[in-house]
Order: C-alpha cells, then sequence, then structure tokens
C-alpha cells in the first residue's frame, strides 16, 4: 500500500515513522461504521518536507470555496 503523507504529499516509505488517522467515512442503518484512513509524518519530522508555524501561529488553510456549500457537500 502506497501512502502519501496529509502535509508535504510525499510518499511514506515502508519502516518510516507514520501518524494514522482515522475519519468515519459512513455510517450504516445497522449501526456499522465504515473508516477513510490518512497518514502523516510525524510532526517534526526529517522526512517530512513541510516547516510547521511557530508554536501559537495557526497554519495558511487558504479561503474557503464557496462552490462546496455550507455544510462542505457540493452545492
Amino acid at each position: 500500500m502506497i501512502m502519501i503523507c496529509e502535509r508535504c504529499y510525499a510518499p511514506i516509505g515502508d519502516g518510516d515513522a507514520v501518524v494514522r488517522l482515522a475519519h468515519v467515512d459512513e455510517t450504516r442503518p445497522d449501526g456499522s461504521v465504515r473508516w477513510r484512513y490518512s497518514y502523516v509524518h510525524p510532526a517534526g519530522s526529517a522526512a517530512c518536507g513541510t516547516t510547521l508555524p511557530p508554536d501559537g501561529q495557526r497554519p495558511d488553510t487558504g479561503a474557503w470555496n464557496p462552490a462546496r456549500g455550507i455544510d462542505g457537500r457540493r452545492a
């Protein structure tokens, strides 16, 4: 399986340190859940090609795209 870092978009190699994030993708009527996983290099990792903002500063996440609608789904 190929894992891509959500921060720097670089591949995460076998044996590299990794943080796996789990997100609920879908809940079904029977109560079961389908999970979606994403991966990042650990914060401050030399393998990650990004620089983290200084403590107390938020990263620039860009402007909201109004085409996505209010609840995040496409309008």
